[in-house]
């Protein structure tokens, strides 16, 4: 296949069997280059990794799932370095190219497969979520992107990264082949309609006035009951980005320990000092992370437990340019964390999609509560149908 977007991995091909019919029929499946397939090694987005990988003999249970379900493999494709950065970048097999804006970053770490699936390489686009990875490229490309309720899917054969936060995950150009994903990976279905939609005053207080403004006039213009509240009432938006950001730099340390202690040279710079970073935390701070989370969930329970959606904007910010200075990555990645960590802490699932008709990289995001992931479709697609 010719990719010059450089969305997929430059693996030989290697035959990978599908059902010949079923509800994915038709459907091309990029799989992100985390999660092990039959016949292709597994990188991880790092060469060391991929020196010690080997051909992998089987393929992740999820990804079996989804050619016994008839969709059609096409390819294994880029991600950040050990999924760890929402930017795209990879100092060992180069940045995608964002097809909807060049000069723009793809976003990590499932940029590969947005890319694919945004330049019409590939109509399913496989990833992972630990911090955003498929909800900020899917807004970044202008896609269609889940994260389900932790916990869901099969994550076996799946390089971690934060296990308490990790998810697998997908993007898609439309609603139509989301909704048959969540068919075939086995959402059951529901006719259910939220009571009512929750604004948060505090996130939206932290976007651009008139987007702000265009995202509530599209959910009132659809005829859903609103109510304005807040993401938390007991913590601030940064309180909750720092607990995450603990507990995430602690875990990915536990899971990449063993190659920083073999190979650290082999890691990016900057990928090694945010693993240094876990490295250093004391127990006491990620105690305290992990009580902040707890508490947050239990409220976010509390909160959505009436049949409730949350609408967020997926983004805090408009992306930076592939080129870039370090410092604009970085606080790209903070101002994002902020908004993308409540379905980390929460565990609950969140699905974004574009706005249309709305100027600039525009993306809306429904959150719901743990295993309402259905229901969130059934919000998107009346929005959508407005």
């Amino acid at each position: 296949m010719r990719d010059p977007w450089n969305a997929f991995m430059p693996y030989p091909d290697a035959d990978v069997g599908h059902a010949a019919i079923g509800p994915l029929s038709g459907l091309r499946l990029a799989v992100k280059d985390l999660f092990d397939v039959a016949g292709y090694p597994t990188a991880a987005g790092n060469a060391a990794v991929l020196a010690a990988s080997g051909i992998k003999t089987s393929t992740a249970p999820l990804v079996q799932t989804l050619l016994d379900a008839g969709a059609c493999f096409v390819g294994k494709t880029n991600t950040d370095e050990l999924a760890y950065s929402v930017i795209g970048s990879n100092i060992h097999f180069g940045m995608p190219i964002n097809p909807r804006d060049s000069h723009l970053i793809p976003g990590g770490s499932s940029s590969g497969s947005a890319v694919a699936v945004a330049a019409g390489l590939a109509d399913i686009g496989l990833g992972t979520d630990t911090s955003g990875s498929i909800r900020l490229p899917a807004a970044v490309n202008g896609l269609i992107g889940w994260r389900p309720t932790h916990g869901s899917l099969d994550n076996r054969a799946l390089r971690p990264l934060a296990p308490s936060f990790d998810v697998p995950g997908f993007m898609t150009r439309s609603l139509e082949p989301m909704a048959a994903v969540m068919s075939a990976v086995g959402m059951s279905a529901a006719s259910d309609q939220p009571s009512s939609i929750l604004i948060p005053e505090d996130v939206f207080a932290t976007i651009d006035d008139a987007v702000a403004n265009e995202m509530i006039a599209r959910l009132r213009s659809a005829g859903m009951p609103i109510r304005m509240t807040n993401a938390s009432a007991s913590f601030s938006l940064a309180d909750l980005a720092l607990a995450f950001i603990t507990i995430l730099q602690r875990e990915a340390w536990e899971s990449n320990r063993t190659l920083f202690e073999r190979s650290p040279e082999a890691i990016a710079p900057d990928i090694a000092a945010r693993l240094l970073s876990g490295s250093h935390l004391d127990d006491e701070e990620v105690r305290e992370a992990s009580r902040i989370r707890k508490l947050f969930s239990a409220e976010i329970d509390r909160l959505l437990r009436e049949n409730m959606v949350v609408v967020l904007p997926t983004l805090a910010m408009s992306p930076p340019t592939r080129d870039a200075e370090p410092e604009s990555f970085a606080v790209f990645r903070s101002g994002c964390i902020e908004l993308l960590c409540l379905s980390g802490l929460s565990g609950c699932p969140q699905l974004a999609f574009p706005i249309a008709n709305c100027a600039g990289n525009v993306s809306l995001s429904l959150f719901g509560a743990r295993s309402a992931d259905r229901m969130l479709m059934n919000v998107a697609q009346r929005l959508k149908a407005e």
